[in-house]
């Protein structure tokens, strides 16, 4: 028979070969690949001619108010550009409505064009906030569009589902990070520094990634690339997107609210975009340059329907208070060089001292022309603060530098768990300790620290300012994982014998009903035996190798087993060979474990924003729930203090403090919003599970576990009582001599009758017992029921609490629960008679 791992990669194969054979194939392949691109390559030329010949006011098209199919004072004018022409049917009557909007807002935030207040002359950074949805004049569905004419020989995929980026709902999230690279194309396109200052530059290429979750209506979120002007003396931004159904890019500056805006845009438009079109003309199968969809190369190939965007963004003045310079005292002029200096502090560090960094504010708004709709960022005016405040966030340099030091932060909280980890090592460094140490709590651990370094190397292939920070983390990680591989193969080597055990004694529970089910018919009945049943007596531990009465009796009831195996057959260690194997099966099942949890919680990002709380919330509780498999460890072994206080306590805060950054923190660089309530939560239960280990500690493994939970095991800490000497209930030392035997009076001395523990504070039914503790060679005091007695605290706290100061062994011998528990980490023997004892 095929070992189960096999059958589980001769699955996986079956299912990698039909998802390659299935997968569909529609690209145009390498014969009609470079003539489609040439195709693709003359349109655009095409456009960009359009673009050199057209001037200001020669894209006006009808608006939303005029009478339809009469004249009027002006007609209508329309591109020669996809997506520009009439018979597109796009919404442009709302071209106007969409440029009035964006110069209220400008004149909102800087005031009007000639007396501009100064803004952040570099963009780069990165801003959140929320958005409503506002119709346009006239409604636009998919089968408005003929798409054959709009963009004739592009072969769409999935041309009969539902565009994408469609937003419905009336609210919802948007992220915008923006690229404004002072290297890139400008105009005027050189300038001498010596003669110009950077405020002459009228008008600089600047691109965006804007990310928009549909809260309230389809509950998606989508990515996009856009790619735009950025005028720095005005602060506005225009961005659009381009596809093979809307030519954005050639007709930006047919967009724009001004006609300072279209000359300087057009001039910087005819230069890049020439560039770009040269450099693919060289070049064929480089991918274009403005596409809108990140990391989609089949989108060259067969590009897939979704909704065009128009964004207007503007920058909002600065926080006069922070920059420490009033306007009205000094003029806009030195708040201007005030601001210069901060962005060049932040970009080039010469130890300028600045009492904080103002942040960076921005107002959008966005314009769907062919599904038809607004979305403006909520904020004042229209607004009230409390509902918004538009889009608000970091300068680049800032947010890299949050990101930097959680990183560094992150490193060192990984090099804390890696002490506290070699500590407890150290303190389980005998097989005694490591037998009680829960196996599933470590692979947790180490699932924890692997997804974590899997992170921190991809994450070190694409960084550039944190490269180092991510590289600490990663050898950090590194080294913790390949320390917790070594402790838990120290595990797998003491606990793989208990397992086995464990095995052979399912296999042989379910060995009687099947020969019973085969030899005894249904219809027939087992006669009554007349048997008495045994009297319950304490149970007596025998070595596994050792119970030869069991293995005789288990071949003599199985008829199937024609010769009995020696006795030492079933109990040979495994061999290494065994072992590794046992051990790389484990370790592959976290490893495709913990590659299904990094897949889904990248897919995750595009859910509906509760579903994708929901599911971190969870897959956190599941993390911080580490302490459980030692709790149920504990349990079944019937043993306390497998891990050393500091190293739960400080593995439990450890591990919450990256997680606690994220949801109590305002301002962190992921832009999660503050979770108190779920936050409590998980703290809560993670409490929860070290009161319960404490408890375990103190008052023993199973206080208020029923007895029929878990299978026997040896209570160290038993109630000893004087009348159950026949049932060898009372330890060698506390039986007293009988009055003819010299030693009865010295024996007698040492015991306090209940009159003399009352003065103790002892109860009246119980003497205690003075023996001497064979390892410590200190005086013991027993407390020991009395004959005839009950004693009422037996089964509570405070009698628990007694009888934690000794410890019972098996063969009868009494010891210091702290003297024999130390012993123990060493050897399972008994120190007088060299016994075996039972695992803690």
């Amino acid at each position: 028979m095929r070992p189960p791992q096999d059958n589980a990669r001769a699955i996986f194969l079956i299912i990698l070969i039909f998802w390659l054979a299935t997968s569909p194939d529609s690209g145009p392949g390498l014969i009609a690949g470079p003539n489609l691109i040439k195709t693709r390559i003359a349109r655009q030329r095409h456009a960009l001619g359009v673009l050199n010949s057209t001037q200001w006011g020669d894209f006006a098209p009808r608006l939303s108010d005029d009478p339809p199919e009469t004249e009027t004072e002006t007609e209508p004018k329309y591109l020669n550009l996809t997506g520009f022409r009439e018979e597109d049917g796009y919404v442009w009557e709302d071209l106007k409505r969409f440029k009035d909007r964006c110069e209220e807002w400008s004149r909102n935030a800087v005031g009007i064009p000639e007396a501009a207040e100064p803004v952040w002359q570099n963009a780069t950074g990165v801003v959140h906030g929320s958005w409503q949805r506002i119709n346009a004049s006239l409604p636009r569905y998919h089968s408005s569009y003929n798409l054959s004419a709009i963009a004739p020989g592009v072969s769409w995929a999935g041309s009969n589902s539902d565009w994408g980026r469609n937003v419905t709902g009336a609210e919802g999230k948007i992220m915008v990070r923006i690229e404004d690279n002072e290297n890139d194309e400008t105009e005027p396109e050189k300038i001498d520094k010596l003669i110009l200052d950077k405020a002459e530059v009228k008008a600089r290429q600047v691109s965006g990634t804007v990310n928009i979750d549909d809260v309230e209506g389809t509950g998606s979120g989508w990515e996009m690339r856009l790619h735009g002007v950025h005028w720095p003396r005005q602060g506005a931004m225009l961005f659009t997107t381009t596809s093979e159904k809307f030519a954005g890019v050639f007709g930006l500056p047919h967009l724009t609210t001004r006609p300072d805006f279209f000359e300087s845009s057009r001039a910087l438009l005819n230069r890049s975009l020439d560039k770009a079109l040269e450099e693919k003309e060289r070049h064929t199968l480089l991918v274009e340059p403005w596409t809108s969809t990140l990391d989609s190369p089949s989108e060259a190939w067969n590009p897939t329907l979704h909704c065009e965007y128009l964004l207007y963004v503007q920058i909002h003045p600065l926080d006069q208070d922070i920059l420490g310079v009033q306007p009205s005292l000094t003029g806009p002029e030195n708040v201007a060089k005030a601001i210069q200096d901060v962005e060049d502090e932040l970009r080039f560090p010469q130890g300028t001292g600045h009492r904080a960094i103002p942040r960076l504010q921005m107002s959008a708004i966005l314009f769907s022309p062919d599904c038809g709709f607004f979305l403006e960022t909520k904020g004042p005016p229209a607004f009230a603060q409390a509902d918004g405040q538009h889009l608000v966030g970091v300068k680049q340099e800032i947010f890299l530098y949050s990101v930097s030091t959680f990183l560094l932060g992150l490193a060192v909280i990984i090099f804390g768990q890696l002490q506290l980890l070699k500590m407890q090592m150290r303190e389980t460094s005998t097989p005694s300790t490591l037998g009680r140490v829960s196996f599933n709590t470590c692979c947790m651990m180490l699932l924890a620290d692997g997804m974590l370094f899997t992170g921190a190397a991809a994450w070190s292939f694409s960084a550039s300012t944190t490269l180092l920070p991510s590289l600490a983390i990663t050898c950090v990680s590194l080294l913790s994982m390949t320390i917790e591989t070594f402790f838990l193969a120290e595990i797998h080597k003491v606990q793989e014998p208990e397992w086995r055990r464990q095995e052979r004694e399912r296999e042989r529970q379910n060995a009687p009903a099947n020969t019973t089910n085969t030899t005894n018919p249904p219809n027939r009945q087992t006669p009554p035996s007349t048997t008495p049943l045994a009297s319950a007596t304490p149970p007596i531990i025998i070595p596994s190798d050792q119970d030869i009465d069991a293995e005789i009796a288990e071949v003599e009831n199985n008829p199937n087993t024609t010769l009995p195996a020696p006795a030492t057959a079933a109990n040979a260690p495994p061999s290494a060979q065994t072992l590794r194997t046992q051990l790389s099966n484990t370790f592959g099942s976290l490893l495709f474990l913990g590659i299904c949890i990094l897949f889904l919680s990248l897919a995750a990002a595009s859910w509906r924003p509760s579903i994708r709380a929901a599911y971190f919330n969870t897959l956190l509780f599941g993390y911080l729930s580490l302490w459980v498999p030692q709790i149920y460890r504990n349990v079944h072994r019937n043993c306390r203090r497998a891990l050393s206080w500091q190293f739960v306590i400080g593995q439990s805060i450890l591990r919450l403090l990256p997680i606690a950054y994220f949801y109590i923190v305002p301002g962190n660089f992921a832009f999660a919003e503050p979770d108190w309530t779920a936050f409590l939560v998980l703290v809560g239960w993670l409490w929860i599970q070290i009161w319960i280990l404490a408890a375990q500690s103190v008052l023993g493994p199973r206080f208020g576990v029923p007895k029929g939970w878990m299978p026997e095991a040896w209570e160290y800490h038993p109630v000893l009582r004087e009348d159950n000497i026949e049932a060898g209930g009372l330890p060698i030392g506390l039986v007293l001599s009988t009055p003819s035997s010299p030693t009865s009076t010295s024996t007698l001395e040492r015991v306090r009758t209940g009159e003399e523990g009352k003065k103790r504070g002892n109860s009246s039914t119980t003497n205690t017992h003075v023996i001497d503790c064979a390892i410590c060679r200190e005086v013991l005091e027993v407390p020991v029921v009395r004959a005839g007695s009950d004693d009422p605290t037996a089964g509570g706290v405070s009698g628990v609490l007694a009888r934690r100061a000794y410890m019972v062994t098996p063969c009868r011998h009494i010891f210091h629960s702290a003297c024999l528990e130390g012993w123990m980490r060493f050897r399972l023997q008994c120190p007088i008679c060299r016994e075996e004892l039972p695992p803690l």
